[in-house]
């Protein structure tokens, strides 16, 4: 991806998205701490190859799609693209990549968000579908459509060997995908139950209303 054009399409992106991001987060504003945190922690826990073919190539949880239960898509797009920025200097050293890799890194898992919950909101009103789908389910997808879309990204630069990328680096987004699925899942449940102020695309009227039953 071109540099000028990430970033083009990055600034539009944002100032498309800003109106809605901002009413969110002035709405929600007791749970961006928290959202901020736990992407913070998510990014932190990386792991880069030291040698070999995938040399350089670093990955870490993503948390995305747990913000973007929290705060909503467009508030979470912010907040996440702002977080990239600090992230590409402290562990790239660079922020040359900044604009592509809030591109590549944030919009896959946004999109799976807002087509589950999509889904989620035609199914019948039940607790454990809004957690085990947008939570757990979504949470796996969107990291799995993460690491295709980067896969082709980095195989259309020619950064890497294409048997390398497709072979060998794609395979860990799966493995990864079991983690971000079991935290993110388990971070909505505990939420739901105990912080439903943190979960803002929760709808109490719509799961807890007083003549339906959480075991329905």
């Amino acid at each position: 991806m071109l540099p000028g054009a990430s970033w083009i399409a990055l600034i539009l992106l944002l100032a498309a998205s800003a109106p809605s991001a901002f009413r969110s987060l002035a709405r929600y504003r007791s749970a961006v701490p928290a959202c901020v945190v736990i992407v913070s922690a998510a990014w932190c826990l990386n792991a880069s190859a030291g040698g070999g073919q995938l040399a350089q190539m670093n990955y870490h949880l993503l948390a995305v799609n747990l913000a973007a239960l929290m705060v909503g898509t467009s508030a979470a797009f912010w907040l996440a693209a702002l977080l990239m920025l600090p992230y590409c200097l402290l562990f790239a050293g660079s922020a040359g990549a900044y604009p592509a890799n809030a591109l590549v890194l944030i919009l896959p898992a946004l999109a799976v968000n807002r087509l589950s919950r999509m889904l989620v909101d035609r199914l019948p009103p039940n607790i454990f579908v809004f957690i085990f789908l947008n939570g757990f389910l979504a949470s796996a997808a969107g990291i799995l459509l993460t690491g295709a879309v980067t896969v082709a990204v980095l195989d259309g630069a020619n950064v890497f060997g294409k048997d390398v990328l497709w072979h060998s680096a794609l395979p860990v987004f799966i493995l990864i995908a079991w983690a971000e699925a079991f935290l993110s899942g388990i971070a909505t449940a505990i939420f739901v139950a105990l912080k439903p102020h943190w979960i803002n695309t929760f709808d109490d009227n719509r799961y807890l209303k007083s003549d339906r039953s959480i075991w329905q």
